[in-house]
């Protein structure tokens, strides 16, 4: 009897092994990562020989430092890739649409309102504008009668910056132009606690889950009810993953422009437009573009 062995198309073999690829670079640029900052105390023959100091920072500072990495650039990414789905778009992002002005407004909103508050207020704020503005950004869409790849971006820009000359205006108004410059100043250095990012976890294992649902919803609400789909409860769904994403990063890292813009392209392009498909190479790819910069 001839044994049948399972036939694997080149495509296939081509894609594993750019996978494999990626998640190699990924974990040499993790290490890099955790061996690099100010104190050279941390270094493998440190902590190889169990050095109390060293394995002290390694864990206060290096360690949170690069997981916060990996979840904003894994968040962001995956928040641009919902986004333009949703809206069948290529150039929409949070960064594109006004969601991360939003989130800068509410930010400043809370210290003016309620002082020096812990950043799970200002992370409230931050996601209630952030959901708002971008419910409103999209049902600014729907009325837009060229929904013209190129005119979706102006909009939202021009949306976006509206927003931002609010913020400035109301800064200026109340003597916080300091406050609302820290608070728009994106980096990793700030905080050497990034607990409020586990937060980011949440929508990431939404969006994991819902994401074949999020494909269907951008082929158009007729399209998705005939197949069963819940539209606007997905489309809503959707928007409050990309706020909390947008709100959690935003408090704790500050402004990280342009990811959730470029990787989902960069991915699509070799991947195609299935989120479920898609969604782990986003991940990885946005952690390592951020890794590298």
């Amino acid at each position: 009897m001839k044994e049948h062995t399972a036939y694997i198309p080149k495509s296939g073999i081509t894609s594993l092994l750019k996978r494999l690829g990626l998640v190699f670079l990924f974990g040499i640029l993790v290490i890099i990562s955790l061996m690099i900052g100010v104190d050279k105390s941390v270094n493998p023959d440190n902590l190889l020989n169990l050095d109390p100091a060293a394995w002290q920072i390694f864990w206060v500072s290096r360690f949170p430092r690069t997981i916060a990495i990996v979840l904003t650039a894994s968040g962001l990414s995956v928040s641009g890739l919902i986004m333009q789905s949703l809206s069948s778009n290529k150039f929409m992002s949070p960064s594109t649409s006004g969601t991360t002005d939003a989130a800068m407004l509410g930010v400043l909103l809370s210290f003016l309102l309620l002082g020096d508050q812990p950043r799970l207020i200002q992370m409230l704020f931050a996601f209630v504008f952030a959901l708002s503005s971008t419910m409103l950004f999209m049902a600014i869409l729907g009325r837009i009668p060229l929904r013209e790849a190129v005119y979706v971006p102006l909009v939202g820009l021009m949306y976006g910056g509206i927003i931002k000359a609010l913020a400035n205006a109301l800064a200026y108004q109340t003597n916080a132009l300091q406050t609302l410059s820290k608070i728009g100043l994106g980096t990793f250095n700030r905080f050497t606690s990034f607990a409020m990012l586990y937060l980011v976890l949440i929508p990431l294992a939404l969006a994991v889950l819902y994401a074949a649902r999020f494909s269907i919803a951008g082929m158009g609400e007729d399209f998705s009810k005939s197949l069963g789909l819940h539209y606007k409860r997905t489309v809503f769904l959707g928007l409050c993953v990309i706020a909390v994403i947008s709100a959690a990063t935003f408090v704790t890292v500050g402004p990280i422009s342009f990811v959730g813009l470029i990787i989902p392209n960069m991915v699509t392009a070799f991947y195609g437009d299935d989120v479920k498909k898609t969604i782990f190479d986003v991940m990885l790819l946005g952690s390592i573009f951020v890794l590298l910069c």
